[in-house]
């Protein structure tokens, strides 16, 4: 987040700059005669091309962000699908162990109805 601000903020000063200089330049250009319409054309070329720089490494970054948020849903979403996994492995282990026991209470309890 501070990183962005910071971009934003140097791209701003840079903007700034560049109009002072455009302006500067164009006082000048004006003293020799030139027409006043250019002057309006280099400030709207400047700001214009500033602007869409700054609007690019904003959308990169976006892009960016949303493309790690996505990745760590996946991987959260698999996480948690692995570990659901696991814990009917776990269950169903349980579950058998039971029948098992269950199985052997009913042959000791078998074998010694027999021997009355």
């Amino acid at each position: 987040m501070l990183r962005s601000v910071l971009i934003v903020a140097s791209a701003l000063v840079l903007l700034a700059a560049g109009a002072m200089t455009a302006t500067a330049g164009n006082r000048h250009v004006n003293s020799a005669g030139q027409p006043a319409a250019t002057k309006a054309g280099a400030i709207t070329t400047l700001t214009t091309g500033a602007m869409l720089e700054v609007k690019a490494q904003n959308d990169e970054e976006t892009s960016q962000e949303a493309a790690l948020d996505a990745a760590k849903a996946q991987a959260a979403a698999a996480a948690a699908q692995a570990q659901a996994q696991a814990q009917a492995q776990v269950a169903q282990a349980q579950a058998n162990e039971q029948d098992v026991n269950d199985e052997q209470d009913n042959d000791n309890n078998d074998e010694g109805e027999g021997s009355d």
